[in-house]
């Protein structure tokens, strides 16, 4: 990973409560894809690349003995690991794009929003190596934030007005490819087999959230991170807490929002 913007454990522990959280629908139609030509054993090994707190990580629980989950930041480990309550998952600290695994070694591959941090030449070059025949990469993210309401279309404006304006310069293209571009350039079409990649885009997370933890959303993001480092004293979240009491006439940051945020997968096989 080239760029590292969660590495501080107020950060991790904001990234912890405050991301959405992947449903189990997901993993599914993963496990699916991959079971149409290879058969899980029970000495098989996924490993979740850029694994963050675990909150994909844990969705694999039930379907391999061995799972590993990486991420460059110490800081998301250690939160991975003291909230870890599966046996059969292990959270490691990795260097850059490497995947520290033998050759065909390896059933499964997930990365879930963060291969846009990736040099991914270099890891599709290492994901070829460890995978086994048949074996399955998947990269996956979520799109930006929807609300669902009555107000929607002025709240929605209010949300995408702070992340590409108040926030401009902060925000990186990378950020704004999984949001926006939902994986969609060339670059992010997985060269394993030309005739067996997959897009997905049939699955949504749905949750209710309160404003404070939509509010801690925003403030998990990496362009609000490299904002506030910056401008420690702005009150650009308190402004952003009134439009939204404003549009919809609360004054109590308990008040709860029904929220969606679009999933992508992209899915590819090793055939040779």
């Amino acid at each position: 990973m080239s760029k590292r913007f969660f590495e501080t454990a107020a950060h991790s522990d904001f990234y912890s409560q405050c991301r959405p959280t992947y449903p189990v629908e997901m993993m599914n139609k993963i496990i699916n894809y991959l079971s149409l030509k290879y058969t899980i054993n029970d000495d098989d090994l996924a490993i979740d690349i850029g694994c963050g707190t675990g909150q994909s990580t844990v969705l694999l629980a039930p379907y391999f003995q061995r799972i590993i989950g990486y991420d460059v930041s110490e800081q998301q480990i250690n939160k991975a690991n003291e909230t870890n309550t599966h046996s059969n998952i292990n959270y490691k600290v990795s260097v850059g794009n490497d995947i520290p695994h033998e050759n065909s070694s390896l059933a499964l591959i997930i990365s879930g929003h963060a291969a846009h941090w990736f040099d991914l030449p270099y890891f599709y070059n290492e994901v070829k190596r460890t995978l086994k025949i048949n074996g399955v990469l998947v990269l996956f993210g979520y799109a930006f934030v929807q609300v669902h309401c009555q107000q929607a279309e002025k709240l929605n404006e209010i949300l995408y007005n702070f992340y590409h304006h108040t926030l401009d310069g902060y925000v990186q293209k990378e950020s704004k490819e999984v949001y926006f571009g939902r994986y969609r350039d060339e670059k992010y079409h997985i060269p394993l087999s030309s005739t067996d990649f997959t897009r997905d885009e049939s699955v949504a997370i749905k949750c209710k959230w309160s404003i404070r933890r939509l509010l801690g959303y925003m403030v998990s993001m990496s362009g609000f991170q490299l904002f506030f480092q910056q401008h420690p004293e702005s009150t650009i979240l308190d402004d952003l807490q009134s439009e939204i009491f404003k549009c919809l006439n609360v004054d109590n940051d308990e008040h709860e929002l029904d929220l969606s945020f679009d999933i992508f997968l992209l899915m590819n096989r090793k055939s040779e």
